[in-house]
């Protein structure tokens, strides 16, 4: 039966065939089969397992060639098997293949690995390119969203928006997934056919669901870690009402003092020092415009109302090019625009403080307004006698903004914003009132202006002007008082050339003016014999140019150059000073004629290397210049006898440079973020003072002051949480800060007056998602340098001081303990919101120091001595003048 064997043959072999082409359609059938997986932070084998277990898979792959337990994270819904391999094993240099019915995986050869990015890398270039740009918004009121990440999934092509929301992105021609993400704030994804350029401008939603919430922070982080940027820290509006502000009222300019590297002076000061520069040496900005005195009540409350900030970013080191003037410190604060969906208002009733804000649309969607407005509670201390004198204590300050976009590639922000503090006390006398006064009065225009998809400008014009009055009768009109104003026109470029290279480049005209303090009287015999200080007026050129390159994908650099040029100009007088400070030339100064000019260099470097996706390693040098100081010679944070004055014959320009590198991390599966930095910074031309030198009233002060270097290390570490129920982040830093100025202290260096090596910083939230919220931050800080006698002796019948080195002692340890509990009144989902804020300002009632007065003791040869040890067990201890004890306060807080 040979032919039915034949047969037999044929079907079988027929039969074969079939069942293989079956396996082979029910297989790729498989393969394209949605299934939805999530996994964070588990091994690489448990995710294949569960792929396999979804899809109903065999996997087959040898662990010796495939790291089973390394750690991944996937996010998968409802997509197919292929999608999911292939993003997968893309993303970590694995390859897979179909043999009958199983998937085998393998591990990419490196060749095969390097050919296709060359093939990958070729195709690219020979593409045509285009560019993807827009605006990130806020969903309900259309603020825009500072910082947040763009990028094209599947690629290394990211970015982030500038400080107007505005964000450009070139990639070749082909078809993207553009990830829009913000903290806080859900993740929005769009499909791109990207055949042209194209404008997408994205209105992100606030996350309330906690997971999600997680998610995005953790791309931030990612970001935060991806970026060149350090030394720097970003406070958000819901980071700063999480803290517990003095007596219930969020300071945004307090608030900075619980960041490492950032000390506070003490209870009851805005002044701080950051990595070993002096309080003068940091630089305020609301929107671009500088603040010369950020306190009312002598720094109890700081000057900018919290309803009126959007973003605070503060430097510490690293600066950008774009931003100079101080040698320690930026710390640039952005107001709200106003909502543009809707009217609300907001406030806040407390025993020491009010504050109103309202906002709305002028136009929907188009244009909008801000004001807001703070005045102090603090009548109730009028009826407060002392000895028949009755205190008054007035302060308030309002923060407008009107923002209009003129079309799609133009837009306008006007912010104005003005503050006044008025103490007065008032007696039975016939000069019956005295008391000191300060204003700030600040406003800036700006236009925000496309030229294409790649190229943006700012260009802003601005006028801060800061005055201060000493009455010695307010009825005669008699007083003190000192100027300063600052007012400025620049342009800021933006050019996204790439992907890998962000060009930034501007100029910028100052014109600066300082009354250094003069007497006022409105008797004008009495006025002829004043004293007259001479005037400054300065002139300032600016321009600079930085570019931020991607290397490779593991090295990055931004390096930049800032060139300042400072040029003081008439009418004036100058006086020349010899090493000695005594007048040897005078000079008199015509009208608008140049008689000093400082040009001072300003290199800025900075490199970072990614270890992996979670680790960077960054290291920058930096050189900035000051033409502007105060000159005090007092260190008490409740004076505000302030002179500003420029660099000129007798005042070289203060330069630093500084030099640091850190470690950073992130921790996803905790939602931690971890940074490790250690600086070192050299200062030139610093000032100081000769013993008892007089400076008030004075029209040769410059010849009182002493000039040298100083210089100042440390490290400083942090570890972040963000997000969930509880966040907050703990510090420590130790640093150490010593000048040596030529003509004080024997020239011998001696350690400054906030010279405090060790600090600690603590702030920690739990908000129940329910109606209670607690917050609690706690500082703790070595004591700060102080010049402590050795001893007495008698000269016609006085006892005379002796004194040894400068700073040769230190106060008692400063430490304190800020809580707060809130209780929010309403339900979530209602449109009117309100809470009550219970704060307790130094909870434990610690008396912190700021003076030390010397009880002196008479030995038994009868000298007097003090004791040298502040800290120790002797019979007779130094009287210390403390500021605050415990503050209780009750505050309401309301929303619409």
């Amino acid at each position: 039966m040979p032919g039915l064997t034949f047969r037999r043959n044929i079907l079988r072999i027929f039969l074969f065939i079939f069942l293989l082409f079956a396996a082979h359609i029910s297989f790729s059938q498989d393969l394209n089969k949605k299934i939805t997986v999530k996994a964070k932070e588990k091994p690489l084998g448990e995710v294949i397992k569960e792929i396999g277990d979804l899809g109903q898979i065999n996997f087959s792959y040898s662990s010796s060639l495939i790291e089973v337990d390394k750690k991944i994270t996937l996010k998968a819904k409802n997509k197919t098997i292929k999608e999911i391999l292939d993003e997968l094993l893309a993303k970590y240099d694995l390859e897979y293949m179909i043999v009958e019915n199983q998937v085998i995986l393998k591990s990419q050869k490196k060749e095969d690995r390097q050919d296709e990015e060359m093939k990958t890398s070729e195709t690219e270039k020979t593409k045509p390119k285009f560019t993807v740009s827009g605006y990130l918004k806020d969903h309900t009121n259309g603020e825009v969203l500072i910082g947040a990440s763009v990028f094209a999934k599947g690629t290394n092509a990211g970015t982030t928006t500038n400080a107007y929301g505005f964000y450009s992105i070139t990639l070749p021609e082909s078809k993207y997934e553009m990830v829009y993400s913000f903290i806080g704030y859900k993740n929005y994804s769009q499909e791109v056919d990207l055949k042209k350029n194209q404008k997408i401008s994205i209105e992100m939603e606030v996350s309330s669901a906690e997971l999600k919430e997680v998610e995005i922070v953790a791309e931030g982080i990612e970001a935060k870690i991806k970026d060149n940027q350090q030394s720097e820290m970003k406070l958000s509006p819901k980071t700063l009402s999480q803290m517990p502000g003095f007596v219930g009222d969020v300071d945004v300019i307090k608030s900075l003092q619980a960041i490492p590297g950032i000390k506070t002076y003490g209870d009851g000061s805005t002044m701080f020092y950051v990595r070993g520069g002096n309080s003068d040496q940091n630089l305020l900005l609301i929107d671009e415009a500088p603040i010369y005195n950020p306190s009312h009540l002598f720094g109890f409350f700081s000057a900018l109302a919290p309803d009126a900030i959007k973003d605070v970013q503060a430097f510490k080191g690293d600066f950008p090019a774009n931003y100079g003037d101080r040698l320690s410190s930026v710390i640039d604060i952005k107001s709200k625009d106003g909502n543009l969906k809707k009217f609300g208002f907001a406030g806040s009733l407390g025993p020491f403080t009010s504050n109103l804000s309202l906002e709305g649309p002028i136009v929907t969607d188009r244009s909008s307004f801000f004001v807001s407005g703070r005045i102090s509670n603090l009548f109730w201390l009028n009826y407060t006698n002392f000895y028949d004198k009755t205190l008054d204590i007035l302060f308030y300050d309002i923060n407008t903004k009107l923002n209009y976009k003129l079309n799609e590639n133009n837009r306008l922000y006007l912010t104005f914003y003005t503050g006044n503090d008025d103490l007065s006390r008032i007696t039975n006398s016939s000069v019956s009132t005295f008391g000191i006064s300060w204003n700030n009065i600040v406003g800036s225009l700006r236009w925000n202006h496309i030229f294409n998809d790649r190229l943006f400008s700012n260009t802003t014009v601005y006028s801060s002007q800061y005055r201060y009055y000493l009455f010695v009768a307010k009825e005669h009109n008699d007083y003190w008082s000192t100027t300063i104003s600052h007012s400025a026109m620049k342009t800021d470029l933006t050019y996204y050339l790439n992907p890998k290279n962000t060009i930034k480049t501007g100029v910028e005209f100052s014109i600066h003016f300082s009354n250094p303090g003069n007497l006022h009287f409105s008797d004008e015999e009495v006025q002829k014999n004043a004293p007259q200080i001479p005037m400054y007026t300065s002139l300032e050129y600016v321009g600079y140019i930085s570019n931020e390159q991607e290397l490779t994908k593991k090295i990055s650099l931004r390096y930049g150059f800032r060139f300042p040029v400072w040029q003081n100009i008439g009418a004036t007088t100058v006086y020349y000073f010899d090493n000695s400070g005594q007048v040897y030339d005078t000079l008199q100064v015509n009208r608008y004629s140049a008689y000093k000019t400082y040009i001072s260099p300003e290199p800025r470097v900075n490199i970072k290397y990614s270890i992996n996706n979670k680790s960077s390693l960054k290291a920058s040098y930096s050189r900035t210049s000051q033409f502007m100081q105060i000159i005090s010679n007092s260190t008490s944070p409740f004076t505000s006898l302030e002179v500003f004055v420029p660099c000129g014959p007798n005042v070289l320009p203060q330069r630093a440079d500084q030099y640091a590198m850190g470690y950073f991390r992130q921790f996803l599966k905790h939602n931690l973020y971890f940074s490790a930095e250690a600086f070192y910074k050299r200062f030139y031309n610093q000032v100081d003072y000769k013993d008892h030198a007089n400076m008030l009233n004075n029209p040769l002060f410059e010849g009182e002051l002493r000039f040298g270097k100083a210089w100042s290390y440390g490290a400083e570490f942090m570890l972040r949480k963000s997000e969930g129920k509880f966040t907050g982040w703990i510090g420590y830093t130790y640093s150490r800060t010593f000048k040596l100025i030529y003509g004080v202290n024997n020239n011998e260096s001696f350690p400054a007056f906030y010279d405090r090596p060790n600090n600690i910083c603590m702030n920690i939230s739990y908000n129940t998602n329910k109606r209670w919220s607690f917050s609690a931050n706690w500082l703790f800080l070595t004591g700060g340098a102080i010049t402590t006698p050795t001893g007495f002796y008698y000269y016609n019948g006085y006892q005379v001081p002796v004194y040894d080195k400068k700073n040769n002692d230190q106060l008692p340890d400063y430490h304190r303990l800020d809580v707060a509990v809130t209780f929010r009144i309403n339900k979530p989902e209602r449109h009117y919101q309100h809470n009550l804020t219970f704060t307790i300002y130094n909870a434990y009632g610690k008396e912190n120091p700021i003076s030390i007065n010397f009880n002196k003791i008479m030995t038994d040869n009868g000298k007097f001595v003090v004791p040298s040890n502040l800290n120790g067990d002797y019979m007779l201890i130094p009287t210390a003048l403390s500021v605050a004890g415990i503050i209780p306060s009750l505050t309401y807080n309301f929303k619409f």
